[in-house]
């Protein structure tokens, strides 16, 4: 699969790369090609593996989502707007996956700061062409954590989608990420219940010095 990072040269664009790049081709987006091949370079120096083991290459934003089969939104809720719909043109019918979390911060915790559609998957959705398959996804997994490509992450990722074929596509990458687990939340509209769990998380990480917190759903029901 090609997989396009848009706004990829940052902790959660490398993170992804990292660990996808053994299975698919990876197409690291910038507004500036330049610095999408700063990109490149940094996720190789990780992986450490010689240029023709890993099928990693760099393109401006446009240039990668037109080659690619999914994209992943890699850009903060700030830019998301208009990130989106400077590149609208160059979508056709690709899955795009957005890990975006609306949120802020006041110097003493993290608040989830939804736009008016409810959440950044659903103003993604409201810019992107219908053709284009939405899905929610990896708003509990620490950037730094993707990064370290040794790391078994341990904890769950929801899905949140209206296509059943997309989500189906997604939690199959969710699943190559060593000891991730993919479990689907709803459609898109249930999107706000994952991406407010990014702040919680900071919240309770800085609060009871867990580093890289994440959630797992667990069964305790009597037999």
């Amino acid at each position: 699969m090609k997989i396009a990072l848009v706004g990829g040269t940052g902790d959660i664009g490398t993170g992804f790369a990292v660990r996808w790049a053994a299975n698919h081709e990876i197409i690291i987006g910038s507004r500036k090609a330049e610095k999408a091949a700063e990109g490149v370079k940094a996720v190789r120096q990780i992986l450490d593996q010689p240029d023709q083991e890993v099928r990693i290459s760099c393109a401006e934003n446009s240039s990668a989502i037109a080659k690619a089969d999914l994209v992943v939104l890699c850009v903060p809720f700030e830019h998301l707007q208009s990130v989106t719909v400077d590149l609208r043109s160059s979508y056709v019918n690709q899955i795009v996956i957005s890990p975006v979390v609306p949120m802020s911060y006041n110097g003493k915790i993290f608040q989830f700061t939804p736009p008016a559609q409810g959440s950044a998957a659903l103003l993604a959705r409201s810019l992107l062409p219908e053709s284009v398959k939405v899905v929610s996804a990896f708003h509990t997994i620490a950037a730094a954590s993707l990064q370290n490509r040794a790391k078994e992450l341990k904890g769950d990722t929801f899905l949140c989608g209206d296509d059943p074929d997309a989500l189906e596509t997604v939690a199959g990458l969710a699943g190559e990420i060593r000891a991730i687990r993919p479990l689907k939340l709803g459609p898109l509209a249930t999107s706000a219940l994952a991406e407010s769990l990014t702040p919680m998380l900071l919240n309770v990480g800085r609060r009871n010095k867990i580093r890289d917190a994440g959630i797992s759903i667990v069964s305790e029901m009597a037999v």
